[in-house]
C-alpha cells in the first residue's frame, strides 16, 4: 500500500493545525483503538477544534495506524473509527469540523515516507489543503529547523515522533499528555507569540 490513506478534503486559507489522533483527540488504548465503540474523545477536544477553526485554522489529523499493514483490521474499519471520531467531536461542538484525516498504514520496517516522524502525511495534507505540490524530500535531522510553510502552522501530538514530523516541516510543535490531549495546549496554540515546545531531533 503506497502513501497515506486520505479521508476528507477542504481548503486552507490560513494556518493548518496538524493533530495526532490517539492521546490528543481521543484516549488511546493498549493494543490500539480497534472498533468504533472503543473510541472516546478527550473532553474539550471538540471545543478546542472549534476554537482553532474560529481563528482560521484548517484541521488535518495525522495518525500512524500500522494494524492495517499488519492485517489486524481493514481500511473500512479505519474509516468507521474515523466516522465515530467525527461524530463525537461534532456532538461536543457543532463547529468541530475536521477537514482532512491522513493515516499512515505502514510498519517501521516498511520504510515509508509517511510514518511519523517522517513528514509525508503533513506534506500531503498541506498539498491537498493548499493546492500545492511540495515534495516529501530528504530531511537533514542534524541541520537547522526548516522554514515553515506558514508561521502559525502547528503540530500537536503526544509523542516525540509527532514532534519530529512537525519539526521537519518547520511547524510549531506542542507536546501533550495522552490523558489531557489537545485541550492542554489550545491556549498556547492560539497564542501567535508562542513558538511551541523546543525539540531537538538528534536527542530522542
Amino acid at each position: 500500500m503506497d502513501g497515506p490513506i486520505i479521508d476528507g478534503n477542504g481548503r486552507a486559507t490560513g494556518p493548518i493545525a496538524f493533530i495526532d489522533r490517539d492521546g490528543v483527540l481521543n484516549y488511546g488504548r493498549n493494543g490500539y483503538v480497534n472498533h468504533p465503540e472503543e473510541l472516546r474523545i478527550i473532553p474539550g477536544s471538540g471545543s478546542s477544534i472549534a476554537r482553532l477553526r474560529a481563528k482560521g485554522y484548517a484541521i488535518c489529523v495525522v495518525t500512524n495506524q500500522s494494524p492495517i499493514m499488519r492485517k489486524l483490521w481493514t481500511v473500512e474499519r479505519l474509516h468507521s473509527i474515523h466516522q465515530e471520531l467525527r461524530r463525537q467531536l461534532l456532538a461536543e461542538d457543532e463547529n468541530a469540523i475536521i477537514d482532512l484525516i491522513m493515516t499512515c498504514p505502514h510498519r517501521n520496517r516498511d520504510r515509508c515516507g509517511c510514518r511519523k516522524p517522517w513528514p509525508g502525511m503533513l506534506v500531503k495534507g498541506n498539498n491537498i489543503l493548499r493546492n500545492e505540490n511540495k515534495i516529501n524530500g530528504r530531511i537533514d535531522w542534524a541541520g537547522p529547523k526548516p522554514d515553515s510553510w506558514n508561521p502559525l502552522d502547528a503540530m500537536i501530538g503526544d509523542r516525540k515522533s509527532d514532534m519530529g514530523a512537525g519539526w521537519a516541516v518547520g511547524a510549531r510543535t506542542f507536546e501533550v499528555s495522552d490523558r489531557l490531549g489537545l485541550p492542554q495546549v489550545i491556549d498556547r496554540v492560539l497564542d501567535e507569540g508562542d513558538a511551541g515546545d523546543f525539540y531537538d531531533p538528534m536527542r530522542w
